[in-house]
């Protein structure tokens, strides 16, 4: 048996015993638009948090690696306040893996890794084509204090999208899987 303080151990040390035990966790392909540019990226610190109002919350790191300029999707909600969330199929699992690499902003994700957009709302940014689950989202707030690495971001759904079956990306530690069902 093993009790860990997290008061005394490094903030990677608390990352990953958190994202290695918080299991499985949904994976978010989130589509920013800003001033014409698109960006697309997987965050799998994601879920939801309320019915009442609809709620989801991702939690986005401030700045990108190496470089002392907040990500892209953080930037572009906190400026535009809009977001779509996609849900990620099996099939467009390798695209978004591709996604999560750090690219100077301006840079579209969906034209440098070949993925499909489709705008089926011209008030939010599009959504990959290929998701069968979709939210359409506006920043509802966030909560941000000095010490936290990562920002919480309130979206509130105002549509969602569904096409079809789907069976989700999820993440467990640092791999991805697929869910199945548990015969009872």
């Amino acid at each position: 048996m093993e009790i860990i303080d997290f008061n005394k151990i490094e903030s990677v040390e608390r990352y990953k015993l958190m994202s290695g035990n918080i299991i499985p966790r949904p994976v978010a392909w989130i589509v920013t638009e800003n001033n014409g540019f698109i960006n697309v990226a997987p965050f799998s610190y994601f879920t939801g948090i309320s019915s009442k109002p609809p709620l989801l919350m991702v939690s986005i790191g401030r700045n990108k690696k190496g470089l002392n300029e907040p990500k892209d999707t953080f930037k572009n909600i906190k400026e535009t306040k809009k977001a779509t969330v996609c849900l990620v199929p099996i099939e467009l699992f390798e695209k978004m893996d591709k996604t999560g690499e750090v690219l100077p902003f301006g840079v579209n994700e969906a034209e440098e890794f070949g993925i499909e957009l489709q705008r089926i709302d011209k008030n939010y940014p599009p959504i990959i084509k290929g998701c069968k689950r979709a939210f359409l989202t506006n920043l509802y707030g966030t909560f941000e204090n000095d010490e936290m690495a990562t920002i919480p971001f309130f979206l509130k759904i105002e549509k969602m999208y569904i096409d079809g079956e789907f069976e989700p990306v999820a993440r467990v530690g640092k791999e991805y899987a697929k869910l199945c069902e548990i015969e009872n």
